[in-house]
């Protein structure tokens, strides 16, 4: 009897609501189905109808035709996304990788910047603990070196203080890894690949040393005197190793040009960009301005070293333009080269405006051998040649970029031709 009156009920409820949208002829249904579930009225929890009896009557009132069953399932799943806790679908504070920032766009940002790049990284922090950023005036450059008691001397509680310590050093993580990509940092400047071949080649002017220069004696005077002692140079020799020859050859040039230019022209240690994990003992030669920057890069992963060289000279370069503007008297145009150098390879690099060219596809070599000991052997001379040669290239190259306001327009011509693409 009671089945039979709620039966009557639905083809009345369904027959009124006909113009509906079929979504709420589906609430109509719920709702009057409900009254026949054993578990939600008098009648089922006394026994008086029986399971059985819920299951016969479900068949009559299905109304749902294919589509709409899709549709439905469709709507169900986008939902239960929806409802997902947006915690399960990314850990706390994770930084996106699409929104990754480079160390030098973080230190332009100023402290409106930087909290709107914090509150978009789902760091589940309350706003008022971005307010110190304004309180104590925190910028970008300055919050890349906080360290977590930092930021609890300013006021934060563990938990926050942890969760942005921990983030600026994923920022950092990420900027190291980049940094040691040579893809990235070739796709940056507009070049497709992933290897030195895919850089545009130039050809570095040398400057003519004469064969019984006292630079140049004294500097094959000095590594014969420490290949006596460490032996030769092998293809496993270690990197510090490495380091003795590069730099004799690098002080000699730096002689030279001084000489020559009449310029106080300095080399010493670089600040590496990112020193976690770079590998690499870099210097930088310059005289009131960076000329150069050289990367000592590993025998294996040149293509490493060619990377941290870009990254300097991009910072080099951004840091020389800040210092002499177009205003100030200067042509507005400039360019950096680089090195990269195991020892017994040598590669030069020209940066400029963001384009760069180099030397890959022929390298400058020198073979550190012992047997280069024996006066006036065939080893010796070898030596001697291609010492004298990596130097010329290197005073070449100095003298050059010392002189850029002397002819600005025709430096800039022949620069422009070694950034296209052979």
């Amino acid at each position: 009897m009671y089945v039979r009156e709620k039966f009557s009920q639905l083809r009345k409820l369904i027959k009124r609501e006909s113009d509906e949208p079929s979504g709420k002829i589906y609430q109509l249904l719920f709702h009057s189905l409900s009254f026949l579930n054993p578990r939600q009225n008098k009648i089922g929890r006394t026994g008086g109808l029986k399971t059985e009896h819920v299951v016969q009557v479900e068949e009559p009132v299905q109304v749902k035709t294919a589509e709409e069953s899709v549709q439905m399932k469709t709507e169900e799943d986008e939902s239960d996304e929806e409802d997902e806790p947006e915690t399960s679908k990314k850990s706390k504070g994770k930084l996106k990788a699409k929104e990754t920032p480079s160390i030098e766009e973080i230190k332009k940002w100023d402290t409106e910047a930087l909290i709107t790049f914090l509150q978009k990284q789902e760091l589940e922090l309350d706003n008022k603990y971005f307010d110190v950023f304004h309180t104590q005036e925190i910028n970008g450059k300055t919050f890349l070196e906080l360290t977590k008691k930092e930021l609890q001397n300013c006021g934060l509680k563990l938990g926050p203080a942890k969760t942005i310590a921990e983030l600026i050093k994923e920022l950092k993580k990420r900027a190291s890894l980049s940094y040691h990509n040579l893809k990235e940092v070739l796709n940056k400047h507009g070049i497709e690949g992933s290897n030195t071949g895919n850089i545009s080649q130039f050809t570095p002017e040398p400057y003519d040393i004469e064969d019984n220069d006292e630079e140049l004696e004294q500097c094959i005077k000095d590594i014969k005197r420490k290949m006596g002692i460490m032996g030769t140079l092998l293809v496993d020799s270690n990197e510090a190793d490495r380091c003795e020859y590069t730099i004799a050859i690098l002080h000699a040039a730096v002689y030279i040009a001084r000489r020559i230019t009449g310029k106080n022209i300095t080399i010493s240690s670089l600040e590496i960009i990112e020193k976690e994990n770079t590998g690499g003992v870099n210097y930088t030669i310059k005289e009131t301005e960076e000329l150069i920057c050289i990367t000592n890069g590993k025998q294996h992963k040149i293509a490493t070293g060619f990377a941290q060289n870009l990254v300097q000279l991009e910072s080099l370069y951004q840091s020389n333009k800040r210092k002499c503007k177009a205003d100030d008297g200067g042509s507005g145009f400039d360019y950096l080269y680089g090195i990269v150098s195991t020892a017994t390879d040598w590669y030069f690099l020209l940066y400029s405006t963001g384009r760069i060219s180099c030397t890959s596809k022929r390298p400058y070599n020198i073979v550190f051998s012992e047997a280069a000991l024996e006066k006036d052997s065939v080893e010796e001379q070898e030596l001697r040649k291609n010492v004298k040669r990596v130097m010329e290239v290197i005073v070449g190259i100095l003298i050059d970029r010392i002189n850029i306001e002397k002819t600005p327009d025709s430096k800039k011509a022949r620069i422009e031709k070694y950034f296209k693409t052979e």
